[in-house]
């Protein structure tokens, strides 16, 4: 449930951007299935939860504007909610800046966070498709710690989005 609703604050932080892109008509890049991009192997491979059992429940994938978002156990993966112009302004915007981190190496920009040791997020663009990835940080654990975790998993789906 709190993935749903860091999900949630993440999208209406953007939301404005998102709707100027929808207006625009910009669907002619084809549509990615976020859960698609997101095997159980992979999952299983960069989640730091503990119950590895949770991995056996199919994934739950939703519309999201022009995309795609999938939830899978401790992980939150959005594909094409954001649009390449937003996560660009990122540096450009002194508020979000104090927030997001670049992250070299991933995708053509990628920007992590902390949000409230809660999760570990990135965002990122690759050409014409954006990603956003959630990550839950564990009990006793740290944004910092789950980074590499959560840029793994960036690394492994960038290449599909090309």
């Amino acid at each position: 449930m709190r993935r749903v609703v860091a999900s949630f604050l993440l999208i209406s932080c953007f939301a404005p951007q998102v709707i100027a892109f929808q207006a625009r008509g910009a669907a002619t890049k084809p549509a990615i299935s976020a859960c698609s991009l997101l095997s159980r192997e992979l999952a299983m491979k960069v989640s730091v939860g503990v119950n590895k059992l949770i991995f056996d429940m199919k994934p739950e994938e939703e519309k999201v504007g022009n995309g795609t978002a999938c939830e899978y156990a401790d992980i939150g993966l959005q594909v094409d909610v954001l649009t390449p112009e937003r996560i660009a302004a990122i540096p450009a915007d002194p508020k979000t800046m104090k927030e997001w981190v670049a992250v070299a190496g991933v995708g053509d920009r990628a920007y992590f966070r902390n949000n409230k040791n809660l999760f570990a997020e990135l965002i990122g663009s690759v050409g014409v498709h954006t990603f956003t990835i959630q990550m839950g940080v564990p009990t006793q654990g740290t944004a910092e710690g789950i980074k590499p975790n959560v840029i793994e998993l960036a690394n492994a789906i960038v290449p599909r989005l090309r």
